[in-house]
């Protein structure tokens, strides 16, 4: 804990569920709803809603797991119901729509001198539509997303994908990745054979100084 005004402050510790279909379970719901009190930042990442569903067997309790949660993150999705958990939580907008119109009239009349009117009109209508439709997240490109943030804020995301062919650095594979991660991991009981290219060595070795005292004790001693 870190001291705050004479007050310990409790770190908070970030929980990343993977594959939150194969962890859920009836303990999660008092899991959450204690999470944000007790320090605790949860991530679940799951394909589907359905799978949550089906593997607590009660809708309303998935509905329960789903209101602890305050973002929302969807990238592209193949259920309706999935992207409707998002696109049913946004307002409806007003939606201006432009018609011009144009008519003629011709005179019947033989003896009138005139032949005919014309009319030009601009008409305005307002209609309701939905902010964002589940099509709409059915259709996202890949590395694209819509986030539900900070109390119902929709914000479009686009993250930038990796491309190995012009980043040198770029490990080949997972299998090297896990290869690097072994060959510099270090124990508490090896930490000292490890040495890494960053460490340079700073010798603690200083000359030493006698202080104004000590000197002149000695200079005593040796006069007599």
């Amino acid at each position: 804990p870190a001291p705050t005004g004479g007050l310990a402050k409790m770190p908070t510790i970030s929980l990343h569920a993977d594959e939150f279909k194969e962890l859920i379970g009836d303990e999660f719901v008092p899991l959450l709803n204690k999470a944000g009190g007790a320090g605790f930042q949860v991530t679940a990442y799951t394909q589907t809603w359905s799978d949550v569903e089906a593997r607590i067997g009660n809708r309303a309790k998935a509905g329960q797991v789903a209101g602890n949660f305050n973002t929302l993150l969807m990238l592209r999705v193949k259920e309706l119901a999935t992207a409707e958990m998002l696109t049913d939580q946004l307002p409806k907008v007003e939606v201006f729509t432009l018609m011009s119109v144009s008519g003629v009239d011709d005179s019947s009349d033989p003896t009138s001198g005139v032949d005919f009117k014309s009319r030009n009109e601009d008409r305005i209508s307002v209609s309701e539509v939905p902010m964002l439709t589940p099509a709409e997240l059915v259709a996202l490109p890949k590395g694209q997303a819509f986030a539900l943030l900070e109390g119902g804020q929709l914000w479009k995301l686009r993250m930038p994908l990796p491309d190995a062919s012009k980043d040198p650095v770029m490990p080949e594979s997972l299998a090297a990745v896990a290869n690097e991660m072994e060959r510099t991991y270090i124990t508490n009981d090896q930490w000292y054979r490890q040495r890494e290219t960053w460490w340079h060595a700073v010798s603690d070795v200083s000359p030493s100084r006698e202080s104004p005292a000590a000197s002149s004790e000695r200079k005593e001693d040796e006069d007599g």
